[in-house]
Order: C-alpha cells, then structure tokens, then sequence
C-alpha cells in the first residue's frame, strides 16, 4: 500500500491531472479543503471527471458561464452526465434543441437525462411525458 501511495504522490507532485483528482478522493473525508483545492487543480488540467465536479460546484453557486465551461471539458471526454448537465442549461436559450439533446441521451440508456426530462414536463404540466420519462430512470 505505501508503494502505491508514493507513486501517487509522485504523480500528484508531477501535476499528473488523473492523480491529482484520485488525491483529492483520497483525501476528501480528512481534509475537504485540501481536496478541494487538488480537484480545482486537476480541472484545470482537463482531468474530465473533476472538472465535472467543479461545475456542479460553480452551477450551484448560480455561475452557470463558468459551470458551462467544466461540464464542456468532461462533455468533451465523452462524460455524457456533463452533456446532460449542458442540455439542462441549454432548455432556457433553445428549449426545443435542448429538449431533442435530452431525449437523445436518454435514448441510450443515459438515466440523468431521462430524469432531466421528467422534471422539465412536470415543471411544464405535460404528466403523460413526465410519467413516460420518469419510467425509463426506474
């Protein structure tokens, strides 16, 4: 195990993107603010699934340009959650291509955008489509 730990250390000291995110992991329950600041590091290196974390980070604070800007970074890496998560924010500016981006993804198995999908015909009072979507997340 302490082999392990010094490879990866040896990484994070490398600035090694995957093993900065694995560290932050690592270290997530003992120090949160150290995670945190390895999982900024490693999205900012294009570590896809940490920037997927920071963007849900900057979207709950309400910083949906800067969330955008993560969740296209794990997007492009082929995270089909941040794609989802890209989609969601896209139903206030081109509502009908965000919509065929969600059922799309939800096509293929992607569970988040059917549940996506579900939410938005509820919020729009469509409970046949709701109930529809909402059956494919079970």
């Amino acid at each position: 195990m302490d082999e392990k730990l010094t490879e990866l250390k040896r990484r994070v000291e490398a600035d090694d993107p995957s093993a900065l995110y694995e560290y932050s992991r690592l270290v997530r329950d003992s120090d949160p603010a150290e995670a945190d600041k390895f999982v900024m590091l490693a999205a900012q290196l294009g570590e896809p699934h940490a920037a997927e974390q920071v963007g849900d980070v900057y979207l709950d604070r309400g910083d949906i340009p800067t969330a955008e800007q993560y969740f296209k970074l794990g997007a492009k890496a082929g995270i089909l959650d941040c794609s989802v998560k890209l989609a969601v924010i896209e139903l206030d500016r081109d509502e009908q291509a965000a919509v065929k981006e969600l059922e799309d993804l939800a096509e293929i198995g992607i569970r988040s955008a059917a549940d996506a999908l579900a939410e938005y015909y509820r919020v729009n009072g469509n409970k046949k489509q709701a109930a529809y979507w909402r059956s494919l997340v079970k």
